[in-house]
């Protein structure tokens, strides 16, 4: 495995490069912890800088308090960073020719503006500060590729994220036997944590949300505790780098009432029919049509307040996303303005070809909120030859009922 990832760590490093000398950039700065553990196989978990030469070999400035981690698992060599690390790296740039002394004269700057390739920087990653610091004033954002190459997964990214989902769901039916009257949602949130960390998870997500809270779903705030009605668990774990994201639902009581059953079911039935539409070869856009009409048959599509999922992998949340292209203003009746408000938190290109691809791994989350309750649904996907739910916790309505 360490082998076959050290092959793969060049072969990115190397598509970058080619991709900078495509778009005669003298060199790429990556600043996020995901890219750079994406690409030299290290997880700084203090601020570092990896720096990438069009035309010659990279290296990784890690912060004084990982060099010793970073060196012996890097791909690439290391260099210690000072105190001021940021200072470290530009020196860094400088030598290796990424960046240039700043001009002295107002002429000389405008000359190296128009003359002087730019740099490729991640525009989402990098302060203002950071910019000043550097003296960069010529750049491109090569995030969309980096982020495009991320999309795809490798067989071991595979492996990775089918561990994690397999550790969350044994997590969750730990948490299922002690769903009872009473209990906090914060309780069964640190029950999941305790577990998935038993089991290998080096991190882990779970907001429950019970009763009426399951209408507000993305909170935070876990203040109740569990009494009869329905109850949302939004869960997942982090392996090797790798996320899970995944929700079911549960109903606490006897028998759930005729609409917490018409919601959950119809939710379903949505979710069955994204999938189809999760082939390689067919349009991103699919599955979220298809739930939205879904929806439409029923009254509901008012009540979708969020996108039908995103890319997942070494971020809970990636592009690309599973959306619709973003209304015009006049297109009032396409759109709840609350969904449109989460959806837009994602950088996303628009692009109306973009279709799905094999090796992604998508949460697929069909949703209904409605004021008295919300009901969601979310499972990971891996698109292959055909779409293969790798999260396997049963949403059968008989197997979600928790009796009091």
């Amino acid at each position: 495995m360490a082998e076959k990832k050290i092959m793969t760590g060049w072969k990115r490093i190397h598509k970058l490069q080619e991709a900078a000398r495509q778009m005669l950039l003298s060199g790429i700065l990556i600043h996020n912890n995901e890219n750079i553990y994406y690409l030299t196989s290290v997880y700084p978990h203090e601020p570092s800088f990896l720096i990438i030469p069009s035309h010659s070999e990279p290296r990784l400035v890690a912060a004084r308090s990982i060099y010793t981690e970073a060196k012996k698992d890097c791909l690439i060599p290391v260099i210690p960073g000072d105190l001021d690390i940021a200072e470290t790296a530009y020196q860094t740039m400088l030598e290796a020719g990424v960046l240039k002394t700043p001009p002295t004269t107002m002429l000389k700057s405008f000359i190296r503006k128009v003359a002087e390739p730019p740099i490729g920087i991640e525009h989402n990653h990098l302060s203002v500060f950071l910019l000043d610091k550097f003296n960069i004033r010529n750049y491109l954002d090569i995030t969309p590729i980096i982020m495009n190459l991320r999309s795809k997964k490798d067989s071991f990214e595979i492996d990775y994220i089918k561990s994690s989902c397999l550790i969350a769901d044994k997590s969750m039916l730990e948490v299922k036997k002690v769903i009872r009257p009473g209990v906090s949602e914060k309780e069964l949130s640190g029950i999941f944590d305790a577990a998935a960390k038993a089991m290998g998870a080096d991190e882990t997500k779970c907001r429950v949300r019970s009763g009426k809270n399951t209408a507000l779903p993305f909170s935070r705030w876990m203040d109740e505790k569990l009494d009869q009605g329905p109850l949302l668990i939004d869960y997942g774990v982090r392996i090797k780098g790798y996320w899970s994201d995944i929700t079911r639902m549960f109903y606490l009581g006897q028998e759930p009432d005729s609409k917490f059953v018409e919601i959950y079911e119809l939710v379903l039935r949505a979710r069955t029919r994204a999938l189809e539409m999760m082939e390689p070869g067919k349009s991103i856009h699919g599955p979220e049509t298809a739930i939205r009409e879904v929806f439409q048959e029923k009254g509901y599509l008012d009540n979708m307040v969020y996108t039908a999922g995103h890319g997942i992998g070494l971020e809970v949340h990636e592009p690309p996303i599973l959306s619709l292209p973003f209304p015009s203003k006049t297109d009032a009746n396409s759109i709840n303005p609350q969904r449109e408000s989460v959806s837009t938190s994602f950088t996303r290109e628009k692009d109306e070809q973009e279709i799905f691809e094999r090796g992604q791994v998508f949460a697929l989350e069909p949703g209904i909120y409605l004021n008295e309750m919300g009901v969601r649904v979310e499972d990971m996907v891996h698109v292959s030859e055909k779409p293969t739910l790798l999260s396997t916790l049963s949403t059968r309505l008989d197997d979600i009922i928790v009796p009091m």
